[in-house]
């Protein structure tokens, strides 16, 4: 069981990631066809959830190092060969998670300017 579990931590963070991702680009409402849809201000809820997921991008790592002895070599030495495609990995998703909240609140920007264009023409 130690063998697998810095990786199934590690699908574990990446599938957190991409859901958190996924979240993003629904709410972003990309795919819509029009230029500026309506678009609400990134919840509290997905900031919580992005920043659990840099918590959890480092758990596997972190399990790696304090199992390195009861780790199987054969096992080590397969995720020793993988960590840096591991870690780069997470790290790019991370900057994927912000640049969607990113994108996302430039979006509930422009929404936020249209509506308080369409009450003063009023």
């Amino acid at each position: 069981m130690t063998d697998v579990l810095p990786f199934a931590l590690w699908v574990f963070a990446v599938i957190w990631m991409l859901i958190v991702c996924a979240i993003c680009i629904v709410r972003c409402r990309f795919g819509t066809g029009e230029k500026h849809p309506e678009v609400e201000l990134v919840s509290w809820n997905v900031i919580i959830a992005q920043v659990v997921s840099v918590l959890l991008a480092g758990i596997p790592f972190i399990t790696f190092i304090l199992l390195g002895e009861e780790i199987t070599p054969a096992v080590h030495a397969f995720y020793t060969q993988h960590l840096v495609i591991g870690s780069a990995t997470v790290i790019v998703l991370v900057f994927v998670e912000l640049m969607l909240m990113y994108v996302q609140a430039r979006r509930a920007d422009i929404t936020l300017i249209e509506r308080k264009l369409r009450g003063a023409l009023r």
